[in-house]
């Protein structure tokens, strides 16, 4: 029998947490005021998309200071060089998202300026630990949540049921239809990396973490709406 690749091995390992992280999602699209949860929804969304850059940056820059004895390393710097510009989306990193946010009434100055939550903060402080002291291949993990994209037909029923502006989810339909290439080619070079059981360890500790640091997030907006929905005077 055939051995799996290693993004067959990824997926497989992804495949325990995969209904947990589909749950959100549900919960947004059954939930009575599902106007109200979809822009605090989209904003936690919205910090992995603002740093998503910065990240790949760091990968890359730590990537190419390894990459002389590393080849791991060396083929991760060449797909970063591609993947980066790909992941733009406009002038300024993260942008074009705030720009959705902005399109369903939220401040997005204040979004910036404020705390991130907690979860988010998490995701973010430990991918930048692991591409500075482990390997920057882990960013090949939080990019595993292109493999996850979201659904046009869905999307369209989303957008009805909200009642909110259509520019409120171009980044999202967008990636309806970008994600499912991005996805095919991350694959294609996790199974063209040289490499080792570490770095798939790696790799399928930073997917899992993210997804779970994603689920926590948006589990808390649907709870904060559900809290002021039950203190609210009837």
């Amino acid at each position: 029998s055939r051995v799996p690749t290693a993004s067959a091995r990824l997926r497989r390992k992804l495949d325990l947490i995969v209904p947990a992280f589909a749950a959100p999602g549900r919960l947004l699209w059954e939930h009575p005021r599902v106007r109200d949860v979809y822009p605090p929804y989209l904003s936690a969304s919205a910090y992995v998309t603002l740093v998503m850059i910065p990240l790949m940056e760091a990968a890359l820059e730590r990537a190419r200071a390894l990459a002389a004895d590393d080849p791991v390393a060396a083929g991760l710097a060449e797909y970063l060089e591609r993947h980066i510009p790909e992941e733009m989306h406009g002038d300024e990193p993260g942008g074009a998202a705030l720009d959705d946010l902005e399109a369903v009434g939220v401040d997005t100055e204040a979004l910036r300026a404020g705390p991130v939550p907690l979860p988010v903060a998490a995701l973010i402080g430990n991918q930048y630990f692991w591409i500075h002291n482990r390997h920057p291949v882990a960013i090949l993990g939080l990019l595993e949540l292109e493999a996850f994209h979201p659904h046009a037909p869905s999307l369209e029923v989303l957008i009805e049921r909200t009642g909110l502006p259509r520019d409120g989810f171009r980044q999202l339909l967008l990636h309806a239809e970008l994600d499912v290439h991005h996805a095919e080619e991350l694959h294609e070079v996790l199974d063209s990396l040289p490499l080792e059981p570490e770095h798939e360890s790696l790799i399928a500790l930073s997917a899992m973490h993210t997804m779970a640091c994603l689920i926590d997030a948006w589990l808390d907006v649907v709870a904060d709406v559900k809290g002021a929905e039950s203190a609210s005077p009837t």
